[in-house]
């Protein structure tokens, strides 16, 4: 049952309470916070210090166009020119990606166009970027950009080219094999053979991608004359046909896809000259270790992999002969829970010991270790609050850089979700210096052979500064942004609030706030495993906010499950998907309102995408006496259609492959039958992480029980509503459903001082 909104209908409660805004201005606001990415667009990203120190390379788009470009800040001059731009390598051409290329990004959570990485040789003298399928090498410090690879015959795109350790060859990805090519040109010499629709090779399977954030499938050597692959069969894994409703012009293909208990890809990994030749296959118990979550070959050390059972509960670091592929264990991790996928991992120069960040006592610490991998030392304590590698897609790990030469690692450090700070750990054991420290939220980018890094501090308000220091300690100056200023500062007051240990929550009131009012609480959430909501600043409070002006207190909760809290925090949402992130969310709603009476409790509406989408349909099934409303945007429904690595992590492998039996009361599904409140289902119909089926069945499942609801399909949409324009009307109708269902004041309603915990 969908219903179209009018624009001018959004605003028509705030305006009767006095609030400065008009329609006009709340489509420009929509507009201006979709376009510019929360105002995040020209900001740099992907910041790079050239190994000696000389200059800084980063992306930067425009202000409002998704565009990134390579920019170049000389640290002697501090002046910044463009390194080379998209018209530069492409002409008048329209930027083209291949499927490949479209389905990491998705991966990734990329919806950026240009240049959206670089790869940059040892010696800091040549960069790669890629383009349109083909790539390009220009000298770090100018001139002329030159194609290294193109298109094969039939139009195959070059994917995920890389630069050799020297600088001298590139290797990439076509037509679902490995090719090498000199950057001097020549014939590109093809490394591997066999490929099809069902195997294909150096690329990282799909859960990889989306679960263990390993974006590739192969590695170059040190010495650049060999390199390591993966080979990734499908031809096992259930294949099902995700076709997009919104376009059956469009021929649908089968698709490998991995659901729980049932088989995943079958990987190998291979060494082979850069010349060609035989691969050597890598040998290690494949049916123990069925995942590889990461893989590093650095300069005088083995080949290392880092291995995961199915279930996830062990890990296992592991040193590979590259000339026989042999494997030796070097250390394992083991949780009876899950062990985290993400490590941060480093060999030192000599080869003879490497850094490793554990949890096996219960809290991250960095640790160094021998070369047999025997524990050395810790380098930091239990309490000291070590940020380990989140493993995403863009910020940096705990580990910073490694100065051998000053005998130091340079570390994170964030003992809750409110800090962040970089502190300088001896190698050989010893108390950590402060580098940082304040109000601000720090992290570090490093030059590999120069003490020239980029210190980047965020602070409470939302201003970023991203200095340049010389080895000397002076400011080279400021990698420049040309973001556009926030429209205004959000009013973002962080509590800690609920039952021991306490639950960090954010509130945004609004601007004319009146302490004397009830206002309906706007709950937004995501509540699955994963990093913080409830920080010191983010550009998400800007949206909150403006929900805010229109007369709504708007609440994110941390619930268990949210990393940075500690090990048993993590751990509790373990089977538990369908209770623990509801009741603490539920409870410090409570314990908000118990302090300020001007939430409504009568009146809370919660809005999430993805898990959140999840919570949100959870929420008014399972606890109609808290939430009056909610909008489930791309939910899963049933975990069982959701993919193996991700799912079993959490709730265990079920049958034929295992024996859990959490799933039931998991799932969605089974509460629907108890929908009493109001419920608006978004879904975009091409979605190849959270399938559309998914809002399909519920829709399905809520009909044959009688219950009422609302559904929007945005056609030919994925995971990531891409299109700006969608973008804004998809809020137009989420703001619309709420202010239809929470603004009528329920303070008399039957339950409500037992829902506001009096």
């Amino acid at each position: 049952m969908v219903r179209a909104m009018p624009i001018a209908l959004l605003l028509s409660a705030a305006l009767a309470a006095g609030a400065a805004t008009s329609p006009d201005r709340d489509l420009e606001f929509l507009r201006s916070y979709v376009q510019t990415r929360g105002w995040a667009l020209g900001k740099p990203v992907k910041i790079t210090v050239l190994p000696d120190g000389s200059a800084v390379l980063f992306l930067r788009a425009q202000p409002r166009k998704a565009e990134n470009r390579l920019f170049r800040f000389d640290v002697a001059t501090g002046q910044v020119r463009e390194l080379v731009t998209p018209e530069q390598v492409l002409g008048s051409e329209p930027e083209q990606l291949s499927a490949e290329e479209r389905a990491r990004r998705e991966r990734m959570r990329v919806t950026d166009r240009g240049f959206t990485n670089f790869d940059v040789s040892e010696d800091g003298k040549l960069v790669l970027v890629s383009l349109s399928g083909r790539a390009f090498v220009v000298p770090s410090g100018g001139g002329p950009a030159r194609q290294v690879a193109g298109t094969g015959p039939k139009g195959e795109a070059v994917f995920d080219p890389r630069l050799s350790p020297d600088g001298a060859s590139v290797a990439f990805v076509r037509g679902g094999e490995l090719w090498v090519a000199s950057v001097d040109g020549g014939a590109a010499r093809q490394l591997t053979q066999g490929a099809t629709p069902l195997k294909t090779h150096a690329q990282a399977e799909f859960v990889a991608q989306e679960e263990l954030h390993r974006f590739t499938g192969y590695w170059w050597a040190p010495d650049s004359k060999r390199l390591v692959y993966e080979e990734a069969d499908s031809s096992a894994v259930e294949q099902l046909w995700f076709g997009d409703p919104a376009h059956p012009e469009r021929r649908v293909e089968a698709t490998p896809y991995p659901r729980p208990g049932k088989p995943n890809a079958k990987i190998a990994f291979g060494i082979v000259s850069a010349q060609g030749g035989p691969t050597t296959w890598i040998d290690w118990d494949k049916r123990k270790w069925e995942y590889v979550s990461r893989l590093h070959w650095e300069k005088n050390a083995p080949l290392t992999m880092q291995f995961l059972t199915r279930d996830e509960k062990d890990l296992l670091v592991a040193a590979v002969d590259d000339r026989t592929g042999k494997t030796r264990e070097l250390w394992r991790e083991h949780d009876d829970a899950w062990v985290e996928i993400a490590h941060d991992f480093h060999w030192l120069e000599d080869g003879k010991r490497f850094l490793w960040s554990s949890e096996s006592r219960g809290e991250w610490q960095l640790q160094m270790h021998s070369a047999d991998g025997k524990l050395e030392r810790d380098l930091t304590a239990l309490e000291f609050g070590y940020a380990p590698s989140s493993g995403g897609r863009e910020a940096p790990g705990g580990l910073l850089h490694v100065d051998e030469q000053a005998g130091v690692a340079l570390v994170l450090r964030a003992k809750d979700p409110q800090e962040r700070n970089i502190f300088e750990v001896p190698l050989a054991g010893g108390a950590a210096r402060v580098v940082t420290q304040g109000p601000d939220l720090y992290r570090g980018y490093f030059a590999r052979d120069a003490h020239v890094w980029v210190r980047v501090a965020a602070s409470r308000s939302g201003q970023t500064r991203m200095e340049v220091i010389r080895a000397d300690g002076t400011v080279a100056g400021q990698l420049p942004s040309v973001a556009e200023a926030y429209p205004f500062e959000p009013r973002v007051e962080i509590v800690k609030a609920g039952p021991s240990p306490g639950f960090f929550a954010a509130l945004v009131r609004p601007r004319d706030f009146d302490p004397q009012r009830r206002y309906p609480v706007w709950l937004q959430i995501y509540g699955g495993p994963s990093g913080p909501e409830v920080v010191p600043f983010s550009s998400r409070y800007l949206i909150d906010q403006w929900i805010a002006d229109h007369g709504y207190v708007v609440v994110r909760i941390d619930n268990r499950g949210t990393t940075g809290r500690g090990h048993a925090f993590e751990r509790a949402v373990a089977g538990k998907f369908a209770e623990v992130p509801l009741e603490d969310q539920v409870a410090v709603l409570q314990a908000l309102a118990r302090k300020d009476p001007a939430l409504d409790l009568g009146r809370v509406g919660i809005f999430g995408h993805s898990f959140g989408g999840y919570m949100a349909a959870l929420a008014v099934m399972r606890r109609p006496d808290v939430f009056r409303a909610g909008v489930a945007s791309a939910p899963v429904v049933d975990w069982m259609n959701y993919d193996t690595a991700y799912t079993e992590r959490y709730l265990g492998i079920p049958p034929p492959a295992g024996s859990a039996d959490d799933y039931p009361r998991n799932s969605v599904i089974q509460y629907a039958k108890d929908l009493e409140r109001p419920l608006l289902i978004v879904h975009g119909t091409a979605d190849d992480n959270v399938h559309f089926s998914e809002s399909l069945l519920l829709s399905d499942t809520l009909f044959r029980a009688g219950k009422s609801f609302d559904f929007l399909p945005l056609a030919g949409m994925t995971h990531i509503i891409s299109d700006p324009s969608l973008q804004v009307r998809d809020w137009q109708r989420v703001f619309a459903f709420f202010e239809d269902h929470l603004r009528t004041d329920q303070s008399t309603e039957k339950g409500h001082a037992a829902s506001n915990g009096r």
